[in-house]
């Protein structure tokens, strides 16, 4: 038994080496993965029709090769970045239209800026120095010369916020100072260029606005002081004190006759209330009541005339501190919830009236 197992196990041995003499034990990758059929990429002969541009431009570009050949993305071959012509052409395009918005804006900017610049021409002289017509948002020309300095003075009571700033530091020298004391201190900035030629932009914030400066260096000449007028400031002053003027004589009133012609013959009666008249007189025609400095913080009191021993409203106006009825009467009653005060105008001959 044991001699016929050895003999068949040498016969099998005999017949593997037999069938697969170069056969190796590890098998090759061509064993395991199949030989891919050669693949031939043509291009499309498929034209698009005439009319329809994008289309053509579709078709026209061929699909990547390793699209075809069923590889996953990450064997597959590398590909091109280059733009096609409707991505260039867009480009173009594009650049086309940011030069001609560039250009625009240019042109916006030097216009508003050269609407907004005040040149010495359009400004007054007081002495040595140049004076400028102030408005906001217009910029000032300040010609400064090479060894000289220019004295930039703000109005009278006016101070600086903040360091005035200059584009150009490198090119320009500038320093401040105070001059004179209290409400009438004034500031200076002294500029001073470096160099012939050279030109920057200077910004001053101050407590009451912000000027804008266009420094430029000149060789044959410069302005020895800068200065300021406010015609818009002045404006609103001369409108207030018009208006003010114009308030005082509404709350003011004529009186027809001259003061020893008028008639201070009345009598006053009644509680000690905040709103009891001060004085009454008349000019003949009208009666002026005038009242205490602190009615405008109290209840003003309504004026009846008595007629008859029946209270009646009457016109009157009141102006300022004054109540003035436009007619004569003999009784009067001012009136405050149930409190009274009476006016009683004293007869001719009445020797005593109080």
């Amino acid at each position: 038994m044991r001699t016929w197992f050895v003999l068949a196990l040498s016969a099998g041995f005999a017949i593997a080496s037999h069938a697969a003499p170069n056969s190796p034990i590890v098998p090759s990758i061509h064993d395991v993965v199949p030989t891919l059929p050669p693949i031939t990429v043509t291009e499309s002969t498929v034209k698009a029709p005439q009319g329809d541009v994008s289309k053509s431009s579709a078709i026209a570009e061929p699909a990547p090769t390793w699209a075809n050949l069923g590889l996953p993305a990450d064997l597959a071959l590398p590909v091109s970045r280059a733009k096609s012509s409707r991505e260039t052409a867009a480009d173009k395009a594009f650049d086309k239209q940011k030069d001609v918005f560039d250009t625009q804006q240019h042109a916006r900017v030097a216009e508003y800026v050269g609407k907004a610049t005040e040149h010495p021409t359009s400004a007054r002289s007081a002495g040595s120095a140049t004076v400028y017509g102030y408005r906001e948002g217009e910029i000032y020309v300040v010609y400064a010369g090479l060894d000289r300095l220019t004295d930039i003075a703000l109005e009278p009571g006016e101070s600086l916020t903040a360091e005035p700033v200059a584009g150009d530091t490198e090119g320009w020298i500038k320093s401040e100072f105070t001059s004179g004391s209290g409400p009438n201190a004034r500031t200076h900035i002294v500029v001073k260029p470096r160099d012939e030629g050279i030109q920057t932009n200077l910004i001053v914030p101050t407590n009451k606005r912000v000027y804008q400066l266009d420094l430029r260096s000149k060789p044959d000449w410069y302005m020895p002081g800068v200065r300021w007028f406010y015609p818009d400031e002045e404006a609103a002053v001369a409108v207030k004190k018009e208006i003010d003027e114009q308030a005082k004589q509404e709350s003011t009133e004529a009186i027809a006759v001259s003061p020893e012609h008028l008639n201070f013959r009345y009598r006053i009666k009644g509680r000690d209330v905040p709103w009891k008249p001060a004085q009454v007189f008349d000019d003949g025609a009208k009666v002026y009541l005038k009242m205490p400095e602190d009615l405008a913080t109290t209840d003003a009191p309504a004026l009846f005339v008595i007629e008859d021993g029946k209270p009646l409203l009457v016109n009157y106006r009141i102006k300022d501190r004054l109540y003035v009825v436009d007619r004569l009467f003999a009784n009067a009653q001012l009136r405050v919830g149930d409190k009274h005060v009476d006016v009683e105008r004293c007869g001719e001959r009445a020797w005593f009236c109080r």
